[in-house]
């Protein structure tokens, strides 16, 4: 072989660099993207747990045979620190039937999420 063609063997710098930018811009979307995926999957469980706890509620005042008409509210405890909730409950069109709204709320200061129920019993 002669000294001209080992010299054309390889990579050139600028094709080196090339390949790095792409494979760089391809790592931090990746990235974002499993980022993304880590609040996506935490905003569900917390929702999940909300949803539990507000069908919880609701079945806890159908079965109470003096359920009392009104606005009641307050936490889960120890159960569940981050979550409270508000009950309220009607009459619905007929004196027999009752209207139960409950919300469940998580969240910090800044931003408070809700889930809300209404069942009629």
């Amino acid at each position: 072989m002669t000294r001209a063609a080992d010299s054309r063997a390889g990579f050139t710098l600028l094709e080196v660099m090339v390949a790095m930018a792409i494979l760089a811009t391809t790592l931090v979307v990746l990235l974002g993207l499993r980022n993304r995926d880590v609040l996506i999957q935490s905003h569900t469980q917390e929702l999940t747990i909300a949803t539990l706890l507000a069908r919880d509620l609701v079945f806890e005042a159908e079965n109470d045979k003096s359920l009392e008409l009104g606005y009641l509210e307050g936490d889960f405890g120890e159960h569940a620190p981050d979550y409270s909730w508000e009950r309220n409950v009607n009459t619905f069109l007929i004196k027999q039937v009752y209207q139960i709204q409950v919300k469940v709320m998580w969240g910090d200061g800044d931003r408070v999420e809700l889930v809300r129920f209404v069942e009629h019993t």
